[in-house]
């Protein structure tokens, strides 16, 4: 005799399961195997994140964050309109620090040697593998974090910077040192400078693989600005690659190419005055503008044509929004970000602005104010990364990352949170939303 589940149908089964949180989701896999086959087809993933809400990640115990501290990241859900609705995700250490967010996946840094890619919502984590395995001291820079759609990987685009290798070295059969040959005057140091790197969340423990040389460029900060993927493209409002412009050029890497591009800024905008962010404003780049000796003022550009590209010319902004002093005044400068930045857009058309502890809400049509929240009272520090909830899954997790010594007891560096769990045992750290967390230990399956 078939079983209740048996006699639903597929569609109308997806349905009913994409309106569950993610915990129940995971737990109805065990139900039967076509609750399992729905719930971990391709399209139920892709469908289950487009229905999660955005949110914003911000440190509810910012100000506590330093040495041996238990640091924790809360998710704000940005179309709720008040303060109430934030939700604890996970707890992690100090030799951590979060990176970027894509499709439900966190990307943390660790300690600028390697990195960590986890997914609060299945509880899985991985270890990305380091491109400076020889030279364990040589700093990684992450420059954008994006899904590569040909291979159904993540990956991660970085900086390496691998310092020449030293003049001596110890030989440990002869216990002594021996003298490395030096390249001549005026040469390079073989295998020395800054390479790009291609970091994968695919299993099977593969090496980083190397693209090529980082453009050399005579200026004070060579590091590439915050990026966002679209599409199959990374886009940075300021990178090496765009050579000596004088801010008149953006950056674009085809993800699928391995190439990079200059695109044209939009008009009137420059590095000098002001300050800029990339964001995806419904599938299309778009960026805003801030203007520094104004920080209550932004105009927000969407490109509607790239042209021919190469920075050449031929790409087409148009100016979507100027809000001239109308963002609320900050209690304060949060975190060393921009006063006020775009975020995102929500569903149906709502753009996010965020900033000094402030989130906005503008209708872009109608050129009006939404809503404003002040979370400066409640979050000790907001990013500017934004989460939906994922149950993409990673590859077999490895037991952990290497280890660091900072990390006291040996205790992993990241944990997950459960809300409702009632442990007293566990400290709020100044937390403002009591003492209502249970930790998880990571990799929960």
């Amino acid at each position: 005799m078939p079983s209740p589940a048996d006699l639903v149908n597929d569609d109308v089964l997806a349905e009913i399961l994409l309106r569950l949180p993610p915990g129940s989701v995971l737990r109805s896999r065990a139900v039967c195997k076509l609750w399992r086959r729905v719930t971990t087809s391709p399209s139920f993933i892709v469908d289950y994140s487009r229905r999660r809400p955005p949110e914003l990640l911000v440190y509810p115990d910012g100000y506590m964050m330093g040495h041996r501290a238990r640091n924790a990241l809360a998710a704000v859900d940005l179309a709720a309109g008040d303060t109430t609705c934030r939700r604890r995700l996970l707890r992690f250490h100090e030799p951590l620090r979060l990176v970027d967010s894509c499709d439900g996946l966190l990307l943390f840094a660790i300690m600028q040697r390697g990195f960590l890619v986890c997914n609060p919502a299945t509880r899985q984590w991985a270890a990305l593998p380091s491109p400076t395995t020889k030279r364990p001291c040589a700093p990684v820079l992450p420059s954008g974090f994006y899904f590569h759609r040909p291979s159904g990987e993540h990956r991660l685009l970085c900086i390496a910077d691998i310092p020449p290798p030293p003049v001596f070295e110890y030989d440990p059969p002869s216990g002594k040192f021996r003298r490395l040959p030096s390249p001549a005057a005026g040469e390079a140091a073989p295998d020395a400078g800054s390479f790009y790197y291609i970091l994968s969340t695919a299993g099977g423990g593969g090496c980083a693989r190397r693209l090529g040389a980082v453009a050399e460029v005579d200026i004070k900060d060579p590091f590439p600005s915050a990026c966002v993927a679209i599409r199959g493209t990374l886009y940075w409002s300021y990178h090496p690659e765009a050579g000596d412009t004088g801010g008149a050029d953006m950056v674009a890497f085809d993800t699928a190419a391995e190439a990079f591009r200059r695109i044209p800024m939009p008009p009137a905008v420059g590095l000098a005055s002001h300050r800029l962010r990339v964001f995806d404003m419904g599938g299309r780049l778009a960026m805003s503008a801030a203007v520094e000796a104004h920080p209550r003022r932004m105009d927000v550009w969407a490109l509607e044509d790239e042209g021919g590209g190469g920075g050449g010319g031929g790409a087409r902004w148009a100016c979507l929004l100027r809000i001239d002093g109308d963002l609320p005044r900050p209690r304060r400068r949060a975190g060393g970000y921009p006063v006020y930045e775009a975020v995102c857009v929500l569903e149906g058309g709502a753009l996010v602005v965020a900033g000094g502890g402030w989130v906005v809400l503008y209708d872009v049509e109608g050129k009006r104010e939404l809503s404003r929240v002040d979370h400066s009272r409640g979050v000790g520090n907001v990013s500017r990364c934004v989460y939906r909830a994922s149950l993409a899954p990673l590859p077999e997790p490895d037991a952990r990352p290497f280890p660091v010594d900072d990390v006291p007891g040996g205790e992993p560096l990241l944990h997950y949170c459960s809300p409702g769990g009632g442990d007293a045992n566990v400290p709020s750290y100044g937390n403002r939303w009591g003492r209502d967390d249970t930790w998880v230990v990571p990799n929960e399956h």
